[in-house]
């Protein structure tokens, strides 16, 4: 594979990722897939609400020269369909499911790795069954107050605000809210993923459904000394644990790290969070 300081992620992904649909009770479900090789650990990563697989592309762009990765979209993102989800509970069953068929269809998985609403994902009960290794970036157990109170207000005027989402401006206050990592390559990673990752009305009226589930406290219940790493932003404001000590009281001895960023590491920081990665795979 080619690797240059400045990656070209649209070139990068044309060559070295293709789309597989499968399928859950008759729902399609898009998984991405790096190039297969063979002894390498099979790393699957979800990605976060309102996103898709391109959001995860700078991350599995370094990843890939160790792992096997595949990405998978969930329900009413990217090109995977939407379904009822109720709670937290509902959606870990999804991901449960979804876990089986890809370990049925494609290959087994060693590592699960998810970011930010795709770790309440992962996170079941269930999931803790299987001897896969569990990563969790920008986990948020519990919203922050101002996290918390933005939600709804997106949630109560969804079919207002959808009709802006994808406007240059729009994403620009967005991206500068979440992302705290002021480089030239983090602002270049974040409009390459603005760009390429751009949801329908529809879509946006369906996930803005979903902030419930970010707000059910119950769905890290859990965890507690489950996780083999935790990756938290130094700048994250969603969350409302903020520290080492806040953050023990949900994942117990789990390991912890920090990284210079806020919510969008995987885009901000990709090689930084790789690296943490690699140390626990």
């Amino acid at each position: 594979m080619r690797y240059s300081k400045h990656m070209n992620y649209s070139e990068w992904a044309s060559e070295y990722l293709t789309k597989q649909t499968l399928y859950l009770h008759k729902n399609p479900v898009t998984v991405w897939q790096t190039t297969y090789v063979g002894g390498r650990p099979n790393v699957l990563l979800v990605h976060g609400i309102t996103g898709d697989h391109y959001g995860l592309v700078p991350l599995v762009e370094d990843l890939s020269k160790s792992y096997n990765c595949l990405i998978v979209e969930l329900p009413g993102h990217g090109t995977t369909a939407p379904i009822k989800l109720f709670n937290a509970g509902t959606l870990q069953k999804w991901f449960r499911d979804i876990h089986d068929v890809i370990e049925r269809d494609i290959r087994p998985i060693d590592v699960v790795c998810a970011h930010s609403f795709g770790c309440t994902a992962v996170v079941g009960e269930s999931n803790y069954e299987r001897r896969t290794k569990t990563i969790l970036l920008n986990p948020v157990p519990h919203p922050s107050k101002l996290y918390a109170e933005y939600a709804r207000v997106i949630m109560k005027f969804a079919a207002f605000w959808a009709a802006f989402y994808n406007l240059r401006a729009f994403i620009f206050l967005r991206s500068m809210t979440l992302a705290k990592v002021n480089s030239w390559d983090s602002r270049r990673r974040i409009s390459w993923v603005a760009r390429y990752s751009r949801p329908t009305y529809r879509q946006i009226i369906y996930q803005a459904g979903l902030v419930d589930i970010i707000l059910d406290e119950t769905a890290y219940k859990y965890v507690k000394d489950r996780i083999d790493l935790v990756v938290c932003g130094l700048d994250d404001t969603t969350a409302s644990q903020c520290d080492s000590l806040e953050l023990e009281d949900v994942f117990g001895t789990s390991p912890i790290q920090f990284l210079r960023g806020g919510h969008l590491l995987p885009i901000e920081s990709p090689r930084r969070v790789a690296d943490l990665i690699r140390r626990v795979v």
